[in-house]
């Protein structure tokens, strides 16, 4: 397991209500990025520059809400991308009973930084979804990462370019999701 921290929020130019979480692994230079809404921009925020509100915003409700309940925070992990979504648990201890709650990894990352429990992604997720820094400070997102509506737009480009190296990248990725996602469909049955 790889420990992130969090890294820096942006927000998207063009939507306002839309933000880019940036996790970077703590020792080392990988990021990933997750895109999440005003809300959990505004309370992972909050956390990071300990800004206190006059009444509980509902990531401190909950963390309220379970260490009223003997409950405390062991970790967050991230373990799963699926067409741009990333899926996370976080891991609670009561008494000796420990716990596993999934949760948005927006959510469950402002909830552990009001618990102070570290974040975590397997290694080999990391180097599937992870950014890299490109010349000139363009940045390479992995096609796992992007969504299909995305990619289809991306495939059809490169298609028109002739660029059919790519496209068959991008159709391989799109066709996989498929078939993942049938295999979900036939497991819920």
């Amino acid at each position: 397991m790889v420990e992130l921290i969090v890294s820096d929020i942006l927000s998207k130019t063009s939507d306002d209500r839309a933000f880019v979480m940036i996790l970077r692994e703590r020792e080392g230079n990988r990021k990933i990025l997750v895109a999440i809404g005003y809300g959990e921009a505004q309370a992972v925020a909050f956390a990071l520059k300990g800004v206190e509100t006059k009444r509980p915003i509902t990531h401190d409700l909950f963390r309220n809400f379970a260490e009223a309940f003997g409950a405390t925070m062991q970790c967050v992990t991230i373990n799963k991308v699926s067409d741009g979504t990333f899926y996370s648990n976080m891991l609670f201890r009561q008494g000796e009973t420990l716990r596993e709650v999934d949760a948005r990894t927006s959510d469950a990352v402002a909830v552990a930084l009001r618990f102070g429990a570290p974040i975590y992604i397997e290694e080999e997720l990391l180097k599937r979804v992870s950014i890299r820094d490109e010349w000139g400070g363009a940045i390479s997102i992995p096609i796992t990462v992007a969504d299909t509506g995305t990619l289809q737009k991306v495939l059809d480009k490169a298609v028109k370019d002739e660029n059919y190296e790519l496209a068959m990248k991008i159709k391989e990725e799109i066709d996989s999701r498929k078939v993942q996602k049938e295999r979900e469909e036939q497991d819920v049955v």
